[in-house]
């Protein structure tokens, strides 16, 4: 092929380019409006039924063209997010839960506190971090707004969210105290005491990272702390987002933690410990997969993973079963049992869920 004929290609290939921005421009845009209708007939903003007929569409459309109906499912999820992320943007700015409010960050400086101090100013609450990294005119603010600040959320480690409450005992916050600690158990007592002294106390768990955009399938729990209205007012941050909203017993959060974290985590660093010390030439896709798991998780603060591993008095029993399970792959692998081998996955089928059933963006 001569140069000009590659030149010329390649240019069409860039007007191409620049043609699918703008039709994708266009298709946010429509998506937008779309959610504005949905907010006045109060829908949802996710409606899975339609996405799986834009899906499949996407996918016999490639089919007739000859092109792989993935490619075509992928870029239409693509869209798909960007177009809920714009939707999920909208609703927080105009619900406006806290227009003409103000919200102080404790940890505002870490980066899940950096993530709500930025969803909090989404919804037009004034909001300032208090914490030692950052700015000091920022830190004055938050210690002068902080008693009488509609919100405070507490994005600090279990003790140090534990001694704060004991501190505010003497005087609570006049607005609404929130942790989002990943351990409840040290603050089960804190809370009460700040509850005792008059303090109006919730308490979360995003079951996210600072670095998701899209809430759509992310988990947020709710502890009943007992102050109904206190967590009425943190669900209200959430209510016009596509989160999936949990309610759980202030005292079965860490038992239900050690499988989801605790377990989980533990799973994720022993695979990373027991990868050879040079590089397979060939890597499997199971192996990339569990690869890329267990290289995220050794990346987390160690810190935050220790607490979340030594705090939680359920975290114990998991470990315990996950020995126990490698043990018993172990013998059926040691024993030559192919039946015993057997047994082993047809349970695991039993108790893994192959695809997450669709469900409301909210209950």
């Amino acid at each position: 092929m001569a140069e000009e004929d590659l030149d010329t290609l390649r240019e069409r290939i860039r007007e191409l380019d620049l043609h699918l921005v703008a039709l994708v421009a266009e298709r946010v845009g429509l998506a937008r409006q779309v959610g504005e209708l949905k907010r006045l007939q109060k829908r949802a903003t996710v409606d899975y039924a339609q996405e799986r007929v834009v899906l499949e569409r996407a996918r016999a459309a490639a089919a007739q063209r000859g092109l792989d109906p993935a490619v075509a499912e992928d870029l239409l999820a693509g869209l798909i997010r960007a177009s809920v992320t714009a939707q999920d943007a909208d609703s927080l700015r105009l619900a406006a839960v806290g227009a003409g409010k103000s919200a102080v960050v404790v940890g505002g400086a870490g980066r899940m506190g950096r993530w709500f101090a930025r969803f909090l100013s989404a919804q037009g609450y004034t909001t300032g971090s208090l914490d030692p990294a950052a700015a000091p005119e920022e830190n004055d603010w938050a210690h002068q707004a902080l008693p009488a600040a509609e919100l405070v959320v507490c994005s600090t480690p279990p003790a140090a969210t534990a001694a704060l409450y004991a501190d505010w005992v003497r005087k609570p916050p006049a607005g609404v105290v929130v942790d989002i600690a990943s351990i409840k158990t040290p603050l089960l007592e804190p809370i009460r005491a700040l509850q005792r002294a008059g303090g109006r106390v919730a308490s979360i768990h995003p079951m996210f990272g600072p670095s998701i955009f899209l809430l759509r399938d992310a988990d947020l729990v709710i502890c009943d702390t007992g102050d109904r209205e206190a967590a009425a007012a943190v669900e209200r941050l959430f209510q016009p987002t596509t989160a999936h909203l949990v309610h759980l017993p202030l005292a079965d959060h860490d038992r239900v933690m050690a499988d989801l974290l605790s377990l989980a985590h533990a799973t994720a660093i022993a695979f990373a410990l027991t990868l050879p010390e040079t590089e397979h030439p060939v890597r499997s896709t199971t192996f990339q997969a569990l690869e890329s798991l267990a290289a995220a998780v050794v990346r987390e603060s160690p810190d935050v993973y220790y607490e979340i591993q030594t705090m939680n008095p359920h975290s114990a029993e998991a470990l315990e079963r996950l020995r126990s399970a490698l043990d018993r792959i172990v013998g059926a692998v040691a024993a030559r049992d192919a039946g015993g081998f057997r047994a082993l996955l047809e349970e695991g089928q039993r108790r893994t869920v192959v695809e997450r059933p669709s469900r409301p963006a909210a209950t």
